[in-house]
């Protein structure tokens, strides 16, 4: 018989059993369950988070909140029904209203859940690898446009307010038709910058002749535990964020955020590069693939309209 219970904030058992989930998971399936909105959003109670359990072992992890709905089932506890009906209770919890949910990676058995459920096909979104031989030098020259100029974000500075209000606004701009992206806030920006992963040098700021922020590349350096004893963490680096203001668009701004990035992900010595980028954004794919990204998997966003259901 499955159950659910909210998951307890400050309690750590829900909390282990929470990134137990996750962390299975993500090893089984080669990528995380969950995105950083939800998790971020589940952690700041802006969603709600349910453990979902079976003779109060937990096995299934959801998310439901600002139209998204989440949801991760351990991977020994697959295929026995557990998803549909902990998809069925986060639906009930979502209420009338667009829901979008996403099946991350090639998962045809969320894929049937999802179908199912009267949920559509909305979206993709690809993730790239590169291969990390491929990496420039640290110190290798990104080739700026002439009068622009690049440093990276200043944390607990007088300059940080400046900075993180000057991301957003750009970013905003730079996203404007990105469904995600685009609505960041100044506290969704922060909360990013809070997280253990977060290091100031790993996001550079590009200014134009005027001193204004024209673009930024935001890299994401993430360590695996040691599995055993003097075993070195795997690191993998991700290019979480590259964004350039539209009036600056077209004159190599981009690629020379990009190549400055792939610079910084050398100083890190990844084991694996990446980067999520969406399956119809066609210039950006352009960008990646001539830098030497290849698709590594690609994840569904899927949709249904709820007020037309009961």
């Amino acid at each position: 018989m499955l159950s659910e219970r909210t998951l307890r904030a400050g309690a750590a058992e829900d909390q282990v059993a929470a990134e137990r989930i996750i962390a299975a998971a993500t090893r089984n399936d080669g990528q995380s369950p969950l995105s950083d909105e939800a998790r971020l959003a589940a952690a700041h109670g802006t969603r709600h988070a349910l453990l979902f359990a079976e003779d109060d072992t937990p096995v299934a992890l959801g998310v439901v909140g600002g139209g998204e709905i989440d949801l991760v089932v351990a991977p020994e506890h697959r295929g026995r029904g557990i998803g549909s009906s902990a998809l069925a209770t986060l639906l009930d919890l979502a209420g009338a209203g667009r829901q979008v949910a996403w099946s991350h990676g090639e998962n045809p058995a969320a894929d049937l859940i999802l179908m199912r459920a009267g949920f559509s096909p909305a979206r993709t979104l690809l993730r790239l690898a590169l291969d990390p031989a491929a990496l420039p030098q640290p110190d290798a020259d990104p080739g700026l446009p002439e009068g622009f100029s690049m440093r990276t974000y200043r944390p607990h500075s007088e300059d940080e307010s400046n900075d993180a209000a000057d991301w957003v606004r750009v970013n905003a701009l730079a996203f404007a038709d990105h469904p995600e992206q685009g609505s960041l806030t100044i506290d969704d920006f922060l909360a990013r910058t809070g997280e253990p992963w977060f290091a100031a040098d790993d996001l550079l700021l590009a200014h134009d002749a005027a001193g204004e922020l024209a673009g930024s590349a935001w890299v994401k350096a993430t360590r695996s535990s040691t599995p055993s004893p003097g075993t070195t963490p795997l690191v993998e680096t991700e290019l979480y964020a590259i964004g350039v203001r539209p009036d600056v668009a077209g004159i190599g701004l981009g690629g020379a955020l990009n190549r400055a990035a792939l610079a910084r992900m050398a100083a890190h010595h990844p084991s694996r590069v990446t980067l999520y980028v969406e399956g119809e954004n066609e210039p950006a794919l352009a960008m990646y693939r001539n830098a030497g990204y290849t698709e590594s998997s690609r994840s569904q966003q899927w949709s249904r309209d709820l007020s037309f259901h009961s």
